[in-house]
């Protein structure tokens, strides 16, 4: 029973051991491997593994406080452990993954080496925003839905790039191996973290339409497009920023239907 309790803190501690192996795949690429001949072969990088750890971490993520409800175990280190375990997982992954896409484009240019590593440094904005919002979100009382993006979202757009890219998923690409597109993807997410925006739960109150209108709305829509995008277009990977997409849209047309702004 005791072990049962600590559940919900086990699959946080699982979402940052997923985190911390995303990182190894991210540098795999830079392990030399020397055998019994001593000839020495640099190994492909796992990206696409990172990729998947990350997608994995927000399942378990998605699960480990309603677990933690479901068995009524909920903590305020249960709280603290889900953000520094969301902290690495979700932020600074992230920005190691754009950091790497911003430093590949650019050394595709003819002047590659002209530009020193700060260029590519860029990317962190993704987690330094990620930190300013998981401090906020521990400091402010609990709502039933988020205020601004929050930051698994952006970590699965960010993560699902590199596999769109190889992939050349409905030819992006070229798109997203451009270095303005990198730059502006960042900021964009960045800003939309810790903006004030109310963004609706997903977290059902019950099963009424009227309690939870806007969450079926969002599900629904969303699998509309995911599946539309695969089914009709052949999208792989490219549904999930296609999602998020949708869910920020309808976050905005909330809003304005309900505020009038």
């Amino acid at each position: 029973m005791k072990l049962i309790r600590h559940l919900p803190n086990l699959l946080t501690l699982t979402n940052l051991f997923l985190g911390c192996m995303a990182i190894v795949y991210i540098y795999y690429d830079h392990l030399l491997i020397v055998d019994a001949k001593q000839n020495v072969y640099a190994d492909m990088g796992r990206m696409e593994m990172a990729a998947f750890c990350v997608f994995a971490a927000a399942i378990i993520d998605f699960f480990d406080g309603f677990v933690a409800r479901l068995l009524g175990v909920t903590s305020s280190i249960g709280k603290q452990l889900d953000s520094l375990a969301d902290m690495v997982t979700f932020g600074l992954v992230p920005g190691l993954i754009m950091y790497q896409l911003i430093a590949r484009s650019y050394y595709v240019s003819a002047e590659a080496f002209d530009y020193p590593i700060m260029y590519f440094t860029s990317g962190f904005f993704l987690t330094l925003m990620a930190a300013v919002r998981l401090a906020r979100f521990n400091t402010e009382p609990e709502t039933a839905g988020f205020s601004g993006l929050p930051s698994p979202s952006m970590a699965l757009f960010v993560v699902s790039l590199p596999l769109i890219i190889f992939r050349n998923d409905a030819g992006l690409a070229s798109m997203l191996t451009n270095k303005w597109v990198l730059l502006l993807i960042t900021l964009l997410l960045g800003y939309l973290m810790v903006s004030r925006l109310p963004m609706p739960g997903l977290k059902l109150k019950g099963f009424a339409w009227e309690d939870n209108r806007w969450s079926y709305i969002i599900f629904l829509t969303g699998l509309i497009f995911g599946l539309g995008g695969i089914l009709l277009f052949g999208l792989t990977f490219a549904v999930i920023p296609l999602v998020i997409i949708v869910y920020f849209i309808l976050s905005l047309i909330k809003n304005i239907s309900e505020n009038g702004i």
